[in-house]
């Protein structure tokens, strides 16, 4: 069966309007730029947003809780592997795509069933170590290294739980290894002393504060926590996990929400949106790689020499979040 999906021309939906709106497009967004890209649309459109800020973790369990009375309009966080999660359980509006220039790699992020958009890419897991703590011959190369003796209490990393772009890490381990390999492989890193941590800023913290001196975390905020600090290194062992930053819009969004809705995504993918992107967030989320054709990377983001570039089966692992989520609290956690 041939399906047809409908595409709309940004350039209509981003023209001012004089149209009174009476009531907010609800956004819940975890994205450290969102306020900023808001901002810029609602300027560029006078279409009012009530943006819901939150940790991608809250916000997962958020949208999860609310079920059949969704209190969202829209919902934008890193991850698609929870996104098709969602798409699979009929919770988001499928079947149109928003015209977009997007990159070969946007390209092959865009679901079949257009039912959300990939907006930029990091990388779900990098190593930031501590060069006044760690001489280099000491550095972590590998993801084993890290199990390593001399690594001994001295690694963190987030909770998948909490975190959401930590958990396409954890899969993407066991997408590599396997499942009882992979599962080993976190197991002996807590027999290593793995300290973890809610989400990157304490992981990163910590790693200030020399309570750690390797810190696994997202590559957009360990490129905006290392500048200005020499001492702090960047390793990127094989595989490195892409992780794609999407927006979907709630199956039960319709009529004049639904409009604003699209015009706010084709804001999101245009250059106006990219800009505002890139400028909110400098410290940690800004720093991704765009997949908008004619949008440059920022200069941080063009330092990265990730090896072993790995992507996820959403269809795969986006329904063993929980269960994931769940045995890593019990047996690394714990």
């Amino acid at each position: 069966m041939i399906r047809r999906f409908r595409v709309w021309a940004s350039a209509a939906l981003l023209a001012p309007t004089l149209t009174v709106h009476a009531a907010p497009l609800t956004i819940y967004a975890a994205m450290g730029y969102d306020q900023a890209v808001v901002s810029a649309f609602t300027h560029a459109t006078g279409i009012p947003v009530n943006l819901v800020h939150l940790s991608t973790g809250p916000l997962l369990a958020r949208v999860q809780a609310e079920g059949s009375r969704p209190q969202w309009d829209m919902v934008w966080f890193d991850g698609e592997l929870a996104m098709r999660a969602f798409a699979d359980r009929r919770m988001l509006r499928c079947g149109a795509t928003p015209h977009v220039n997007y990159t070969i790699a946007g390209r092959a992020l865009v679901p079949a069933d257009h039912c959300y958009a990939p907006v930029a890419a990091t990388y779900a897991a990098t190593m930031l170590v501590d060069a006044a703590q760690l001489p280099a011959a000491a550095w972590p190369r590998t993801w084993d290294d890290l199990a390593a003796p001399r690594l001994r209490g001295r690694v963190g990393m987030n909770n998948p739980a909490i975190s959401g772009p930590t958990f396409p890490f954890v899969a993407g381990m066991l997408q590599q290894r396997g499942d009882a390999a992979g599962e080993a492989y976190f197991t002996a890193l807590k027999h290593n002393g793995l300290r973890v941590f809610p989400t990157n800023s304490v992981t990163l913290r910590a790693l200030q504060y020399h309570q750690i001196a390797v810190a696994v975390v997202q590559s957009s905020a360990a490129l905006g926590f290392a500048r200005g600090r020499p001492n702090l290194h960047l390793v990127m062992p094989a595989p490195c996990t892409a992780l794609a930053s999407d927006i979907g819009i709630g199956a039960q969004v319709q009529g004049k929400t639904l409009d604003d809705a699209r015009r706010f995504e084709a804001f999101l993918l245009s250059p106006a949106g990219q800009h505002a992107l890139q400028s909110g967030d400098p410290d940690a989320d800004s720093n991704a790689q765009p997949l908008i054709a004619g949008v440059a990377a920022p200069a941080a983001v063009a330092t990265l020499h990730p090896t072993g570039v790995q992507h996820l089966d959403p269809a795969r692992w986006g329904v063993r979040e929980s269960a994931l989520d769940a045995w890593f609290t019990d047996h690394v956690v714990r």
